[in-house]
């Protein structure tokens, strides 16, 4: 499977990985032991899946890639200490949400754990690159090589315009099969979180005093006996005050 880490170098595959999520979704997560993927026009960035979406044109003739919406993934961070994810992730202050982590390896392991079949074609984890206008459109003409490995499908799913590089976003994307996903383009898969997931970290709106009470409901619901924290991001600075001599 070390063909199926993509833009990852050896050393990165075992480094932390984050991902900001709704409080409920988290505690289903371990009730229902599922990890739960999205089809790619679910997300954001209308520019996602541009390879595909465009299909191309062969011998003259115009051609779409009837698989194009098989490829569902899910968004994870290298950033651990960014302000500006929780304001993206979580950005309304009433509603609670928490952060998981985890690593590449064990999420692709996760993945191909629950699809033996045939994971190399199948499933892939990769780092996102931020390119320029020209460099994507560089990347769809391809030289006039038309190429359609599921690689190099996942590859392109792993491009996104500058504007978006602050995310540092990690990707693990799965090539099924659209008749599988349910209405809303989910995909759900088997896995064991308690080998998956790290650490849980919840939001930094989350009322300070409360939160061993929190901590307690959040343990017990998921059963998790990592690490459990509680974002200080927003916390004011706990420092003596200064002294001063005249």
């Amino acid at each position: 499977m070390e063909g199926n880490f993509l833009n990852l170098a050896e050393g990165e595959l075992d480094q932390h990985v984050y991902r900001i999520m709704r409080h409920e979704y988290v505690i289903g997560l371990f009730a229902d032991r599922q990890n739960v993927l999205s089809q790619v026009h679910n997300w954001k960035d209308k520019f996602e899946n541009f390879p595909l979406r465009l299909g191309g044109i062969l011998n003259e003739e115009r051609f779409e890639f009837g698989f194009r919406d098989n490829f569902v993934g899910q968004c994870w961070t290298r950033e651990n200490l960014s302000e500006a994810m929780w304001g993206i992730y979580a950005n309304d202050p009433h509603v609670r949400f928490v952060r998981i982590r985890s690593t590449p390896r064990k999420l692709l392991t996760a993945l191909a754990a629950a699809h033996p079949a045939m994971p190399q074609d199948t499933c892939f984890i990769g780092k996102v690159q931020y390119k320029r206008t020209a460099q994507l459109l560089a990347y769809v003409h391809n030289r006039g090589e038309l190429n359609l490995s599921p690689r190099r499908f996942a590859e392109g799913l792993l491009l996104k315009r500058h504007a978006f590089q602050h995310e540092s976003e990690v990707r693990l994307l799965y090539f099924g099969d659209a008749k599988d996903y349910d209405a809303n383009g989910l995909y759900r898969y088997a896995v064991d979180p308690h080998e998956m997931i790290t650490q849980i970290m919840a939001d930094p709106n989350r009322d300070r005093a409360n939160w061993l009470a929190d901590k307690a409901v959040l343990q017990q619901a998921t059963g998790f006996t990592g690490e459990i924290k509680r974002s200080k991001i927003y916390d004011p600075p706990e420092w003596d005050a200064p002294s001063f001599s005249d």
